[in-house]
């Protein structure tokens, strides 16, 4: 029973995030064309066990548009949160999503596409009982390599990053996924929980106030370090009540890639916003600072504000709102946010 009721509640979860905002990734390729991808409601176009499915809107240079539907989005369930990655050497486009096809489980999948024709979905991490959501990905383009000789050099390679929150019935955590694309294919997956990569905690979770609302640590957050062979994760631990930053630098041992078990702190853990208690639900971005100074910024768009709060100096904000209007976009919002963030 405990279960079942945690998935419902997160089915309302992702209910209320659809009325909210619009479910999408955009690309725009080196050689210029968008790739938009969302999830859109079955309106009675999709088999009747569907209840979202994903399409993919491509615009090329001097072309027509052109709409197709992610062929394995057609299965029972809801489709939804989809994120895009492209391999330019290949000419192929590469989408993930969440699949709920029950109140009970979900997974993660991921498909391809070549200009001409899709590859099957491939489900990633499909235990039972599991309900994941908050997916992101990022990429980045070298390989820390060991050679012969055990020195290790850089070597240019397309790497895909996922990262996802994950709970069942009993614990919840962010989750980590690597994939090595060669030639337009996925090598390898590499999977762990983020703790895996973590400093040990302390003995006594942070405090907060009861009536602390958690959403705010569950939407694990990619965060630029400036360099090309690693990439930054910002996540939340809700046994600790605090935010956690590990740097993860992927290398290759004898035709392995992979991420090598052991703390890989990328900044000082974060104490959560205790008095936090705003009723945010759908996605949650979460923006650090240029500056080594830690500071935050973690906003949540809906169709009539971006709600946001603000880490800085050692001390966080109040949550506050930006009123959208139609001199004010949601975008144009969060680009003078993020301005704000970086001054």
């Amino acid at each position: 029973m405990r279960r079942l009721l945690f998935a419902v509640a997160i089915l309302l979860m992702a209910a209320a995030a659809f009325a909210d905002v619009a479910d999408r990734d955009v690309l725009l390729t080196p050689e210029g064309t968008l790739y938009i991808v969302e999830s859109v409601e079955n309106s009675g176009s999709a088999p009747p066990g569907v209840t979202r499915y994903l399409q993919l809107t491509i615009q090329r240079p001097n072309a027509p548009v052109d709409v197709k539907v992610v062929p394995d989005s057609l299965t029972a369930g809801v489709h939804w949160r989809p994120a895009l990655a492209y391999d330019n050497d290949s000419k192929t486009l590469f989408v993930f999503w969440l699949k709920t096809p029950n109140a009970m489980s979900s997974e993660l999948l991921l498909s391809s596409y070549n200009g001409n024709s899709w590859q099957p979905a491939v489900s990633i991490d499909d235990q039972q009982y599991s309900m994941r959501y908050n997916l992101r990905i990022a990429i980045t383009r070298k390989l820390a390599t060991q050679q012969n000789d055990l020195s290790v050099v850089d070597v240019p390679a397309l790497l895909i990053h996922a990262v996802w929150w994950e709970q069942t019935g009993y614990s919840e955590t962010a989750r980590y996924a690597l994939f090595a694309v060669q030639k337009g294919m996925i090598g390898a997956v590499d999977l762990h929980n983020l703790d895996d990569f973590a400093p040990t905690p302390g003995f006594f979770p942070n405090p907060v106030d009861s009536n602390f609302n958690p959403e705010i640590l569950k939407h694990p957050a990619f965060a630029d370090n400036g360099t090309q062979d690693s990439i930054d994760v910002v996540y939340g631990d809700t046994h600790n009540n605090d935010f956690v930053r590990v740097r993860l630098k992927p290398i290759q041992v004898e035709g392995r890639i992979h991420i090598p078990i052991g703390a890989h702190p990328g900044g000082p853990m974060v104490p959560a916003a205790k008095s936090f208690t705003q009723p945010w639900t759908g996605p949650i971005t979460i923006v650090t600072s240029p500056h080594d100074d830690g500071g935050m910024l973690l906003y949540n768009t809906t169709a009539t504000a971006v709600n946001y709060i603000v880490y800085s100096n050692g001390v966080w904000s109040t949550a506050k709102s930006v009123p959208l209007s139609d001199k004010l976009t949601a975008d144009a919002a969060v680009a003078a946010l993020t301005r704000m963030l970086s001054q």
